[in-house]
C-alpha cells in the first residue's frame, strides 16, 4: 500500500513505518555486535600474542636478563636468574608470643651458569638452610623495610656459604624476592 494523502498531507501506512525502524533496529544490531567483536579483540588479542610468543621458562630454569643496577665494570657476563621453587613457608612469631606465617618465593642471582646449575643441584640444602634461619625471623621486624633487606642479606650469606661448601665456589651475587606474604 502506497502512501495516502489527505487534505494535502502524505500519511504513512504500517507498512512504511516498519521498514524504516527495522532499518534502525539493524543499524542497532550491527553497532552491538561490533562493540562486542572489539571487546573480544582486546581481551583475546594478549592471550593469543602470549601464546604464540616464546614459550615460558619451566620451572627452576633461569632466564638471562642484563641486571640494571649492577655497575657494568664489575659484570663478567649477564645476569643469570634461578628460581628457588615452590615458596618457603615459615612460622614466625610475634613479641606477645602469636603464631604469624610467611611465605616467599625467591630468585638467586649469579653470572655463572655452571653454578647456577649448582645452585638447583643444591636447592634442598639451600631451602633447608634458609627455613632453618627465617624461622627465627621476629614479626615486628621483617614486616619494616631493614627487616626485609636483612632477610635478603642473610639468605644470600647463607646461599654463598653452602656454595663454597658444596662447589668451592660462592660468586651468587644476589638473592632477590619475588614474592613475601607476611600474616
Amino acid at each position: 500500500m502506497a502512501d495516502e494523502e489527505e487534505d494535502g498531507e502524505i500519511q504513512e501506512t504500517p507498512e512504511t513505518t516498519e521498514t524504516s525502524s527495522g532499518g534502525m533496529v539493524r543499524k542497532l544490531m550491527l553497532g552491538g555486535i561490533a562493540v562486542v567483536l572489539i571487546g573480544v579483540g582486546v581481551v583475546a588479542g594478549p592471550i593469543v600474542m602470549n601464546m604464540i610468543s616464546s614459550p615460558p621458562a619451566e620451572e627452576g630454569e633461569e632466564v638471562a636478563a642484563e641486571e640494571v643496577e649492577e655497575p657494568a665494570d664489575d659484570s663478567s657476563g649477564p645476569a643469570l636468574y634461578v628460581n628457588l621453587h615452590p615458596p618457603l613457608v615459615v612460622n614466625i612469631k610475634d613479641s606477645v608470643g602469636e603464631a604469624h606465617f610467611m611465605q616467599i618465593t625467591m630468585e638467586v642471582m649469579a653470572r655463572d651458569q655452571e653454578l647456577l646449575n649448582s645452585v638447583r643441584d643444591h636447592v634442598a640444602v639451600i631451602r633447608n638452610n634458609l627455613i632453618l634461619l627465617y624461622g627465627s625471623a621476629d614479626y615486628e621486624y621483617v614486616t619494616t623495610r631493614p627487616g626485609k633487606e636483612k632477610l635478603l642479606a642473610d639468605g644470600l650469606a647463607e646461599i654463598q656459604k653452602i656454595m663454597l661448601q658444596k662447589v668451592g665456589n660462592d660468586n651468587v651475587e644476589a638473592l632477590y624476592f619475588t614474592s613475601l606474604i607476611i600474616q
